[in-house]
């Protein structure tokens, strides 16, 4: 399964976000804003971010 990490601070655009790309087989990760995401890296190696 491929992961995603999806960084939004808006809670329903990521809740909605989160589902979407759910549906359609991605695993999601998601972080609330830029620091939240560095420390979501550290533990979790994601191959790209964009």
């Amino acid at each position: 399964m491929v992961k995603i990490l999806l960084v939004e601070d808006n809670e329903m655009n990521r809740d909605m976000l989160s589902r979407r790309f759910a549906k359609r087989g991605f695993e999601v990760v998601m972080a609330v804003d830029a620091t939240s995401m560095t420390r979501t890296e550290d533990v979790i190696h994601f191959s790209r971010i964009p």
